[in-house]
């Protein structure tokens, strides 16, 4: 013979209007998409010159590729024509600068509706210590931080359409110590800071990327 578990039932009751409702919330849900705050499908082709830094030249080209990449991934109708270094593209348009002119210039000489510029800066690295309050143990790292800028111009009137900035920290080395032991990292090679750089470049285009929220659905 079966005993009745009052508790056993409310547990069970409990449970099932639980999962009812989440499963009725569920789909009382739909997943709208955002359209990305700038539509880059009206502008033909642009070009877009290599980002400048005071780097070297390929860190350079890793952060214009990023950019570049990402803007794609969310417009991939988005067609690009790469205008290489700055300092090139100035030469062959027989300006002494990166100026309204020569951004008008680059509109004649390259048919290219609009133009992306863009740089960024890595500071030196920053050291920071701290001990421990039993004076037993010392922690020492070094930090740096990484700026970077973009800029979207018309290139018929000179006028700028968009610009954006980010910036980040990174911790770069580490030391440890203690009464027992003491550790030591240091992660600076080129290809770190080319993922620095990826992460700048991910979150400096996000204005061109649709985004997606849940709504309550139409009733």
């Amino acid at each position: 013979m079966k005993i009745f578990n009052p508790r056993a039932q409310k547990i069970f009751l409990g449970s099932f209007v639980a999962g009812f409702l989440a499963f009725g919330c569920a789909h009382n849900k739909v997943v709208v998409e955002i359209p990305p705050k700038i539509d880059l499908q009206p502008y033909k082709t642009i070009g877009i010159v290599e980002f400048t830094s005071n780097s070297n030249g390929n860190l350079n080209q890793v952060a214009t590729q990023k950019f570049m990449g990402y803007i794609q991934d969310a417009q991939p109708r988005v067609r690009f024509l790469e205008l290489g270094p700055e300092d090139q593209l100035v030469s062959r348009l027989g300006r002494s600068s990166l100026d309204i002119e020569a951004i008008k210039a680059i509109e004649k000489q390259y048919g290219v509706s609009s133009v992306f510029t863009g740089s960024f800066e890595i500071s030196n690295v920053q050291p920071k210590v701290s001990i421990g309050t039993d004076l037993s143990s010392l922690h020492a790292s070094a930090v740096v931080s990484i700026s970077m800028v973009s800029k979207h111009w018309e290139t018929v009137s000179g006028a700028t359409i968009w610009s954006n900035s980010r910036q980040g920290r990174w911790k770069v080395a580490g030391v440890h110590s203690d009464s027992k032991d003491i550790s030591f990292s240091m992660n600076t090679s080129e290809d770190q800071y080319g993922r620095y750089l990826e992460q700048l470049a991910f979150a400096l285009t996000d204005h061109f990327r649709p985004h997606y929220e849940k709504r309550d659905a139409p009733k």
